[in-house]
């Protein structure tokens, strides 16, 4: 697979990167391939990744990406690394000041200064906050999508949602805080349009130039806002594809074991529960006296995975929408998926499979493209890339939970 390594190539896609000596992506990127390079990733694969995982990868905060976006706008002339966090904390309170930012989109007695701090500090933070630094920081929409999806790693702006949808007009035509805050006040006085049904609502099918093409663009959104259609409901509609195609993959499986045993019993995906999913997917977790997944917090890998297992009461939770689905979720499904329905395939092949699908699924979800610097999805591409993607995945997570109690 070696003489295929330089295939295995993110930066291509990098235009977030510009600062030379503290590049997360591109860092990221040159190290992966390091790793699935070593001779004894073929052998010994599910310990040269989790090694790599918990030995080695850097876990990029969102104040470390903070601090990289401000040291590139404001073209600060030292050594990344020798920048004092002070120079960064003054840098937000006089672009705030200048741009007439309120220190919260809601009523806090925090001091700005105190709240800057724990932003440059923070591993992540509120989606509300991004869109606050948007205009306490004059960002462009661009660099607040970046923010969005590579950084929280959320969906992009949300085009069925009023208050995004202005809050991305502002950014584009640099309008400040309160002229966003002006323009929530006459949404709420806009009378509804009805729109066709079929429209799509994205950025770029979009033309909001004037202040009249948004406000007609807001009343027609006004008029479906009941509707359930939505960039969560789209992503809703993906996870409930790729749950549904899981759980045929988890029936065939079972059908398998039952006639192994000589069993009459007839196994569709209808009959496979969220149980049955977990059991499949999470193999490698312990489960506590009670049945359930023993605690993420007894991972040693807890903070790299940011606290996030498909579990059956995650899997419930977003059947029943009181849970909303994340990229964790999709991306997790599509990699089971893939991992059973090639798993006889050539690695590299069946990596470049799965990036291809899932890449589409997220732009389709406005979710961003695979972002090589979360660890989660590091972590499962070099699952794709060795002979039994989910042993290995599973093998994994198991180690993880054995460590934590070596160490105690």
């Amino acid at each position: 697979m070696k003489n295929r390594m330089q295939d295995l190539d993110f930066e291509q896609t990098v235009a977030f990167d510009k600062v030379q000596d503290y590049e997360f992506t591109r860092k990221a990127a040159q190290r992966f391939r390091q790793v699935v390079s070593l001779d004894s990733f073929e052998d010994e694969d599910a310990d040269v990744i989790f090694h790599y995982l918990y030995k080695e990868m850097t876990l990029v905060s969102f104040g470390d990406h903070l601090k990289r976006y401000i040291y590139e706008r404001a073209e600060l002339e030292e050594p990344f690394s020798e920048v004092p966090q002070e120079v960064y904390k003054d840098i937000i309170l006089d672009s705030f000041k200048e741009t007439y930012t309120p220190k919260s989109m809601n009523p806090t007695s925090t001091k700005l200064s105190a709240l800057v701090n724990n932003w440059l500090n923070q591993a992540s933070v509120k989606r509300e906050t991004v869109f606050l630094l948007g205009f306490g920081l004059k960002m462009t929409a661009e660099d607040v999508s970046d923010f969005l999806t590579r950084v929280l790693k959320e969906q992009d702006f949300d085009f069925h949602n009023p208050a995004e949808v202005i809050y991305w007009y502002c950014y584009s035509n640099q309008f400040g805080y309160y002229k966003a805050e002006e323009l929530k006040k006459k949404y709420e006085k806009l009378e509804p349009v009805q729109m066709d049904s079929s429209q799509v609502l994205c950025s770029n099918d979009l033309c909001l130039d004037t202040e009249e093409k948004l406000l007609k663009f807001l009343a027609r959104l006004k008029a479906k806002r009941d509707d359930p259609m939505s960039e969560r409901s789209q992503a809703f509609r993906e996870f409930d594809r790729l749950l549904y195609h899981a759980k045929q993959i988890i029936a065939g499986l079972y059908q398998h074991d039952e006639e192994e045993k000589g069993g009459d019993k007839v196994w569709t995906a209808e009959k496979i529960t969220p149980s049955d999913v977990e059991k499949v997917i999470c193999s490698g977790i312990p489960i506590n006296k009670m049945g359930n997944l023993k605690k993420m917090s007894a991972s040693i890998l807890a903070k790299h995975f940011s606290q996030k297992r498909f579990s059956r009461q995650r899997i419930t939770n977003i059947l029943s929408h009181k849970l909303p689905v994340e990229r964790f979720d999709l991306i997790t499904l599509e990699f089971f998926i893939v991992s059973q329905e090639m798993e006889d395939d050539d690695p590299f092949n069946r990596y470049k499979h799965f990036l291809t699908e899932i890449q589409e699924i997220l732009l389709k979800c406005g979710m961003g493209e695979i972002y090589i610097v979360n660890p989660y999805e590091c972590f499962l591409l070099m699952c794709l890339l060795t002979d039994c993607p989910l042993a290995v995945f599973s093998e994994i997570w198991e180690k993880s939970y054995e460590e934590t109690e070596e160490t105690e």
